[in-house]
């Protein structure tokens, strides 16, 4: 099995890259199964804008394959209320730039296409049992429903009615497959604000069993290059806001008795509040974005430094089927999900050596890009939310650029495994390509980070939780007006470092 070394890339081989080269040959038809990795997702939807740049676009217009078809969805502009998903951007209000709904996404455009697409990536979060377990879609029953029908095509009455996804990609006969999946069945935990085995998160054995269901489908007699899981510690919706208070001006933790000052927050069994809540958050704590429009309430904020004095909420599971969504995850949250990630990761390096499947190692390249940053042609890339580059408008998805970097990695992983000579994406083309909605839209109160509660709910409204548990999100604090500062303090809100 090969993992891949990526390396950063310099002036002179931008320049190569950005230069026209000739196709490959190698692979007939290129068929992709998957979740919104797959799709192409980006700021919390799934268009054509963001599905002609997305990474398996990119792979396969540097392979001599003809006809690859998508199912191309219409951005069209936000209703309000909205009729379909969300998509988010960067919105001005002439001050500063939050992220707001800029445009929503539509119907498929190729909905007619007489065959399955070679793109069958579908978001909505699926689990790794949706792509052999999802045979027949409910169009109207979830989120998940609704978007893998219109990927899939699967629903009672409809072309491919009774075939999952990997039988949908069988069925094209490709020699070449690439496979992402299991992203949602641990990631779903850090969006929702707390780990809730078999709510939250898969158990370990049901996803090796399910993606060595899938493996063992897709395998035989073809050439598969999958990859693994990133941890949350890489993920810029879970690393941004630092869990202390911190002084606008200086970008710097407010320190009080000579210690930094933590956010507060209700506690939870592994870290109760003692004598009773709220209480300080404890070091090894995310808070995740949609925590933005609550800090700017001064929630999460003690009230001797200018804050409410009331915590941020965290998740909480209320049987039989409702989970209260919060936007803080205690250190044994964060520890649960990293031990269901590696435990995940571990079945997917099983899984890929037993089938003969060929691994990216796309949770040390996320790592080595947050530790290290990720140069090309003298542009610095990280996963810092909003200037780093690498990620989109929700802080979970790849930015173009960040796209681009998952192909390269995908080719030079393959060309690696099997001594082709697939060339590598045009990076100047993508750098220097605008990928800007057509579509204004007025500004949000995104708080501090930009990161409006609305944008969060959108986020939430795509997770699908087994057995018609329901989300419940937090409601919009009220507006209030920030008391006087209190002496011997600056005002204080929070921003981390950029």
């Amino acid at each position: 099995m090969k993992k891949i070394v990526l390396a950063s890339v310099g002036l002179a081989a931008a320049l190569m890259l950005a230069a026209p080269a000739p196709l490959s040959a190698q692979f007939q038809k290129f068929v992709t199964v998957g979740d919104s990795l797959i799709a192409g997702e980006e700021s919390a939807c799934v268009v054509e804008r963001f599905q002609r740049r997305s990474w398996v676009s990119l792979v396969a217009s540097r392979l001599a394959v003809s006809d690859f078809e998508q199912p191309f969805i219409q951005e069209l502009p936000a209703t309000n209320p909205l009729t379909g998903y969300p998509c988010l951007g960067a919105v001005f209000d002439g001050t500063s730039i939050s992220v707001g709904i800029v445009s929503e996404a539509g119907s498929n455009e190729n909905a007619l296409l007489g065959r399955p697409y070679d793109n069958l990536g579908f978001n909505g979060s699926p689990h790794i049992r949706d792509f052999v377990d999802l045979t027949t879609t409910v169009p109207g029953r979830s989120d998940l429903d609704n978007k893998a029908a219109a990927v899939l095509r699967n629903c009672a009455g409809c072309p491919f009615e009774g075939m999952s996804a990997v039988d949908e990609a069988k069925s094209l006969n490709p020699d070449l497959v690439g496979l992402w999946g299991g992203n949602n069945d641990a990631l779903d935990a850090m969006g929702i604000g707390v780990a809730i085995e078999g709510v939250t998160l898969t158990p370990v054995d049901a996803f090796a069993s399910k993606y060595g269901e899938v493996a063992a489908a897709l395998a035989p007699g073809r050439t598969v290059v999958a990859f693994n899981i990133p941890n949350i510690n890489v993920i810029p919706f879970a690393t941004t806001i630092p869990p202390v208070v911190v002084d606008p001006a200086t970008r710097q933790p407010v320190i009080v008795d000579g210690q930094p000052v933590p956010l507060l927050g209700p506690g939870d069994v592994a870290f109760p509040c003692d004598p009773a809540p709220p209480c300080g958050l404890p070091p090894g704590t995310l808070v995740t974005l949609p925590a933005s429009a609550l800090l700017s309430q001064g929630i999460g904020i003690p009230a001797s430094l200018g804050g409410t004095g009331l915590p941020l909420p965290h998740g909480s599971f209320v049987p039989p089927a409702t989970v209260n969504a919060g936007v803080i995850l205690y250190p044994d949250d964060v520890a649960a999900i990293g031990d269901h990630i590696n435990g995940y990761n571990s079945a997917i390096a099983s899984s890929t050596t037993a089938n003969g499947i060929i691994l990216v190692d796309f949770n040390a390249l996320l790592t080595r890009a947050t530790q290290e940053g990720f140069t090309i042609g003298g542009i610095t890339l990280t996963t810092k939310f909003l200037t780093g580059g690498l990620f989109s408008y929700d802080g979970v998805h790849p930015s173009a650029i960040g796209y681009g970097v998952i192909a390269q990695a995908f080719i030079q992983t393959l060309n690696a495994a099997k001594n082709t000579a697939i060339p590598e994406p045009n990076f100047g083309q993508i750098l220097f390509t605008p990928n800007v909605s057509p579509v204004a839209a007025p500004a949000q109160d995104g708080g501090l980070f930009g990161y409006a509660l609305s944008t969060w709910r959108g986020l939430l409204s795509t997770i699908q939780l087994p057995d018609g548990i329901q989300i419940q999100a937090i409601a919009d604090p009220p507006a209030r007006t920030r008391p006087s500062r209190p002496a011997h303090t600056t005002r204080v809100v929070t921003r981390g470092d950029d």
